[in-house]
Parts: structure tokens; sequence; C-alpha cells
């Protein structure tokens, strides 16, 4: 008796294992998380957007601005919140202000802040770049406890950090980004509801 390849044996041999891989493929896809919420929007310039599975609280730590004016967390929970940490010395914080104050003249009102904090030694060097830079639409907040970084775990600059109206963290993203690319914008138009 010869053997051949394409023998009826084979034929159902190749099917069975063929039926089988389909099976392994379809499990491994169904065990993955779908893109839903948040996560679809970590794409482009916001890649390193990372969603919290368990929101830490909020620092209690107060903000001031060159001009005296007080800022907590605590008093804008009712307004998504993009929190922005940053430093004049650092360069990708200085590449990604302009942006950011975009996005506040856009986007910007009642249901909705970018919120600039320095922790550079000062309040006032903040407050001189965004007079410098022709940054506007920005408050020039100062954590002047130094405490944030640590608070808030942070690993480097800039980091930013998001808030729901209920004052929870819901994402973070470590690192520069284009906050008024179109990606931004479609985020910040998802948790706002419009």
């Amino acid at each position: 008796m010869t053997s051949s390849f394409f023998s009826l044996g084979n034929a159902i041999r190749a099917t069975i294992l063929f039926g089988l891989f389909i099976i392994l493929f379809v499990l491994v896809q169904s065990c993955q998380a779908p893109k839903t919420g948040l996560d679809r929007f970590a794409v482009g310039s916001l890649k390193k957007l990372t969603v919290r599975e368990s929101p830490p609280l909020p620092p209690k730590t107060v903000f001031t601005a060159a001009d005296g004016r007080e800022l907590t967390l605590e008093s804008l929970r009712g307004k998504t919140v993009v929190l922005n940490v940053w430093a004049t010395w650092c360069p990708p914080c200085v590449r990604e202000m302009p942006s950011l104050d975009r996005l506040q003249s856009w986007r910007g009102g009642d249901d909705f802040e970018v919120v600039t904090i320095s922790i550079d030694r000062t309040k006032y060097e903040p407050a001189k770049f965004f007079a410098d830079n022709d940054i506007q639409d920005l408050a020039p907040y100062h954590d002047g406890s130094f405490g944030i970084p640590g608070q808030l775990r942070l690993r480097g600059y800039p980091a930013t950090l998001i808030y729901s109206p209920a004052g929870n963290e819901i994402a973070y993203l470590e690192g520069e980004a284009m906050w008024d690319s179109d990606e931004a914008l479609a985020l910040v138009d998802y948790l706002t509801g419009k």
C-alpha cells in the first residue's frame, strides 16, 4: 500500500488541526478586553494614555498663582479637569504648553478646565514663562509645597492627569502630548458629553 500526502487520513488530520487552530484563535480573541470608553482615545499623540482601574484620591495640596489666587482640586469638583504638572526647565513641558493653552481656549468653560501646576522654584517663573510665550488662557499655578510629584507618584515630566466631575482620577499620561490634536479634542468632547 502506497502512502500519499493527499490521502483521506491526512485530509482528516489537516481539517481537525485547522479546526483546533480556529477554536484557539477565537478563544484568545474573546479573552482580550475590547477597547471601550477612554481606551479608544489612546492613539496618536495620546498613545500613552492610561486608564485608571482604581482611581487614587486626589491630593489635597493648595496651589498658588503668582497673583496670590489659590486652588485645590476639590474646588474644581463638578468639572472635567486636565491637570498638567510641568516646569519651565523641562523642554517637553515647554513644547506642550501652547497646545494646552489652545485646548483651554477651545474647550474651557463651566464643565471643563485645563489646570497647569508648575514645580519650579518660585511661583513667578511659570507666570513669567506664560507672559513671555503668549500663554493667555491658562493660569500659572505653582506647587509651593513641592509635594505634588510624590503625592501623585509621578515618574517624570510633563505628567497629565484627567479628573472626572466627581473628582476621581480617571486617566493619566506620562510625557508630552499634543492637547490640541483631533484625538485630544475628541477625548474632551467624550468626557464632557459634547
